[in-house]
């Protein structure tokens, strides 16, 4: 997972945990509110039932007319009248029949508080019953005879429904809530990481043989601190390579000095003496300069060695061509078009290419066919392969190995194409195939280079 999406995750994690903290005991209050809010509309709907039966007296044919034209009304709570006798009148509520005859609501004593106005308080007090599917609110009004019990249910659907109406609004606002925190975590981290993105840039350009590059010292002050230790060791591997090619160029002066005295002694000697000196003077001298050329590598290509292998083959082809047609030998050049770079310094591939075409000649007979080829790998479309094959007698496997021939040679040729080939992050293989003896090099695709480097997206 990025950087980015841990941010995004992260900020949208605590934002949802923290609304579910807070919706839990809302839904809840909610539920509660919306019961209380039903029960006390069916409440104020019973009572006013119960002052019209009240009025009303024994004049069933009324009450029962009224009761109907209330359950019409949609938005009020179903109702229903349970005479003295048993007869309903009204809404068919689950329950009626037991709750009109169990238990008595809250009757107050009509002059308990001395007013003498007992005669005129019909109603007892409103209670709630629970019955399959809801609750009941029962009020009773004293009638001749016995007394007459409204009932107004409040249904569990409608508390839901109810509820659900209050919420979806809340349900809106947390999800905007969620959208906003959303996009200011996108946005903090799309800054935070295209500055960490930059630097990063830096190390890879630095990686890729640009040491000259530097990054911004913006953003956050960690990633300004990583900013500013990066553009530090760039700098300092500048002043490395600096005083290393500087102590070669002093190593070349220091052993030349030398070197001339030697040769200018050995040239005072008796020419009897002097042959063999002289040859190891000049091996002496060649030795040396290879060492300083190869120590100079870092100051002629940079730290990213890379070729294009296209030019460097055909070159080798024709310097061999000459010595290939007075053998009389068949052969085959096959450079693919539009190669890419490889790995690969161009005087090491031409010294491994070399190597291997001087093997196919020196170690079969005149008139042996002999193959030069490139392409792109077809399973690995990054990789080069380049091919020195000849329709000799072939050679055994660990021919690979240093100093290991069997054929009489020194055997560093192969070696030296094998370590070029695995410098490059490729190999080298050697098989037999269709009567050719194949020499197979596989090359790695070069570093990118400073303006190759693709920019991470943000």
């Amino acid at each position: 997972m990025t950087l980015r999406l841990r941010i995004l995750s992260l900020a949208l994690g605590a934002a949802l945990a923290v609304l579910l903290l807070f919706a839990v005991p809302l839904l809840l209050l909610e539920a509660r509110s919306a019961s209380d809010d039903l029960e006390q509309s069916a409440t104020a709907t019973a009572r006013g039932v119960a002052d019209y039966v009240s009025a009303s007296g024994s004049d069933r044919s009324e009450v029962a007319a009224y009761v109907a034209r209330v359950n019409e009304r949609e938005d009020d709570t179903p109702v229903a009248v349970v005479a003295p006798d048993g007869t309903t009148y009204g809404a068919d509520l689950p329950g009626a029949t037991t709750a009109a005859v169990s238990g008595t609501p809250d009757d107050p004593d009509p002059d308990a508080d001395g007013d003498r106005d007992g005669p005129f308080l019909q109603q007892s007090g409103a209670d709630v019953v629970t019955v399959a599917g809801g609750r009941l609110i029962r009020v009773q009004v004293r009638t001749q005879g016995a007394p007459t019990t409204v009932l107004a249910y409040v249904s569990d659907a409608d508390v839901r429904s109810a509820a659900a109406a209050h919420l979806w609004p809340l349900a809106g606002a947390a999800t905007l809530l969620v959208l906003l925190v959303g996009s200011a975590a996108e946005l903090v981290s799309r800054r935070l990481v295209r500055d960490l993105d930059r630097t990063a840039d830096l190390a890879d350009t630095i990686a890729a043989g640009d040491i000259v590059a530097r990054v911004p010292e913006t953003g956050p002050p960690e990633v300004r601190r990583v900013a500013h230790a990066l553009n530090g060791l760039a700098g300092r591997i500048d002043e490395l390579l600096a005083a290393e090619r500087e102590t070669a160029a002093d190593l070349s002066h220091r052993l030349r000095t030398p070197l001339t005295a030697l040769r200018l002694d050995v040239e005072l000697l008796p020419d009897g003496q002097r042959t063999d000196l002289e040859s190891h003077v000049d091996n002496l001298e060649r030795t040396l300069t290879a060492v300083i050329h190869e120590a100079r590598r870092t100051a002629r290509e940079g730290a990213r060695a890379g070729c294009r292998p296209g030019p460097v083959l055909t070159a080798s082809a024709a310097y061999w061509q000459p010595l290939i047609e007075d053998q009389g030998r068949p052969v085959e050049v096959a450079v693919a078009d539009e190669l890419p770079e490889v790995r690969c310094a161009a005087e090491d591939l031409r010294a491994a290419i070399d190597a291997l075409i001087e093997n196919a000649i020196a170690h079969t007979p005149d008139r042996t066919a002999v193959a030069i080829r490139a392409r792109v790998d077809a399973d690995a479309p990054h990789l080069v392969v380049i091919e020195i094959a000849d329709r000799g007698p072939g050679f055994a496997a660990d021919a690979v190995r240093r100093g290991r021939s069997d054929r009489g040679s020194t055997g560093l040729g192969l070696d030296i194409a094998r370590r070029c080939a695995r410098a490059s992050g490729g190999e080298l293989v050697v098989a037999r195939e269709a009567g050719w003896t194949v020499v197979r090099l596989r090359l790695g695709p070069a570093a990118p280079g400073p303006a190759q480097q693709s920019h991470r997206g943000i």
